[in-house]
């Protein structure tokens, strides 16, 4: 049983590293606090129907949580890194000192 607990924590750590990445760089405003309550209502659903207790089930809600923000801070930071690699210097204005 414990191998199979396990395999469920890693499939959570993972697949909530990707959802918080795309998350990060997706969104602006601060959507963690609905994705976090929707992943753990629907993680514990699905725990409570394939039978796991309830220690093993606030341990995954709370895996999930940490590294779905780990994920978001993650992604948004990488964007950010992404758009100041591309911005230059700034073009030169249409002043009145430049034409003439």
């Amino acid at each position: 049983m414990t191998n199979s607990r396990s395999c469920v924590v890693s499939t959570v750590v993972v697949f909530s590293l990707l959802i918080g990445s795309l998350l990060g760089g997706r969104f602006r405003v601060f959507i963690l606090p609905p994705a976090i309550v929707l992943g753990a209502a629907i993680l514990g659903a699905g725990a409570v129907w394939q039978g796991h207790d309830s220690a093993h089930i606030v341990v995954t809600i709370l895996v999930f949580a940490a590294v779905l923000q780990f994920g978001y801070f993650c992604g948004a930071a990488l964007v950010r890194a992404r758009a100041s690699a591309y911005r230059g210097k700034a073009a030169p204005s249409f002043d009145s000192r430049s034409f003439g």
